[in-house]
């Protein structure tokens, strides 16, 4: 009975914020050139890295946009999981549901956020967006070409404490079809159409994915597609962050960032906020983000040697080898 009343109250609750969301979003006026991007694949940080940027006064969130159940608009653009498109492809209904999500025009039926007083009132009185998302990694230079941000951030880490991660949580930014578009994995037939319709990956190495058959290396297959579209085709628009750099380096990482946005004035409010894991931070992590070697390393005590193995070989096949069995990059050898 109790978890019942839980249940309604959780459900008021989400109902409430969403039609105080719809009442702010209909009497403001967002727009795109104030906008901050947020994009990388799931469990990369980019949670974290935007409630770091809602620090900076007069910003508020959109999450994950393409999430089915939280945005039903999004089904009528033809949207599907991981959807990739070349720069040069027309996709109007998703332009158009695109520029109305920057401009907050459409807010989530399941907000995510706090029911807090102090966050009731930051999205009441904030005038600029930040919009994450996991989702459309292989579609970022196809936004490029169609919007000017403010700030677009795209976050890559090590493909061993994403999979990891994935593993652990069930959460790698793919859902069922149909209602309640519940989290699931990928299928290997999946993965390899995936990769077959970005038009720079070779038939060579599509015929290397056939013969993989561990869950890892599915995952693998997916951290890889989600950051080799937008490595491959780059921006001079888009800034590239290292999660391991923000980790061990965080002030002066912020600092760098903040100047780029022109928002040093919040840069300690920012630099607090990154000593704070995500909402998304499971507990038994939460300790971890004091220590950077701890943090960076955890994928060590949660993965086999033969799953690491695995991972970092699919990573080679795909050339992103700047990433080995070390928790660190090999920062010289990132494309960027």
């Amino acid at each position: 009975m109790k978890t019942q009343k839980k249940r309604k109250v959780d459900q008021l609750s989400t109902k409430t914020l969403y039609l105080f969301d719809r009442f702010v979003s209909e009497r403001k006026k967002f727009e795109i050139s104030d906008c901050i991007l947020v994009a990388g694949a799931p469990r990369s940080g980019t949670t974290w890295l935007m409630e770091i940027f809602e620090k900076i006064p007069g910003y508020s969130y959109v999450f994950e946009p393409f999430q089915p159940e939280w945005f039903p608009d999004s089904l009528n653009t033809g949207f599907r999981n991981r959807l990739y498109l070349s720069p040069d492809v027309n996709w109007f209904k998703g332009e158009e549901y695109l520029k109305n999500i920057f401009t907050g025009k459409i807010v989530s039926r399941f907000p995510f956020y706090k029911y807090k007083i102090s966050m009731l009132g930051n999205r009441l009185l904030s005038k600029k967006l930040i919009v994450k998302s996991v989702r459309v990694t292989r579609l970022l230079p196809w936004i490029e070409k169609r919007f000017e941000f403010k700030k677009f951030f795209f976050i890559i880490r090590h493909p061993c404490a994403v999979v990891a991660s994935q593993l652990k949580t069930g959460y790698a930014g793919y859902h069922n079809e149909t209602s309640p578009y519940d989290d699931r994995f990928p299928s290997l037939k999946e993965i390899i159409n995936e990769a077959s319709e970005i038009n720079f990956i070779k038939q060579s190495l599509i015929e290397k994915l056939k013969k993989i058959d561990s869950q890892e290396e599915i995952l693998a297959t997916t951290w890889c597609l989600d950051n080799i579209v937008p490595l491959n085709q780059k921006n001079g628009k888009r800034d590239t962050l290292m999660y391991e750099k923000l980790v061990t380096n965080g002030e002066s990482e912020l600092e760098h960032i903040f100047e780029a946005i022109g928002e040093k004035k919040s840069l300690r409010l920012a630099i607090d906020q990154m000593k704070i894991p995500s909402l998304l931070t499971f507990k038994d992590a939460r300790g971890l983000i004091k220590n950077s070697n701890l943090q960076l390393s955890k994928w060590k005590n949660s993965l086999s040697k033969k799953q690491i193995e695995r991972i970092i070989k699919i990573v080679n096949d795909f050339d992103l080898n700047f990433y080995t069995e070390d928790i660190e990059p090999v920062y010289d050898k990132i494309p960027f």
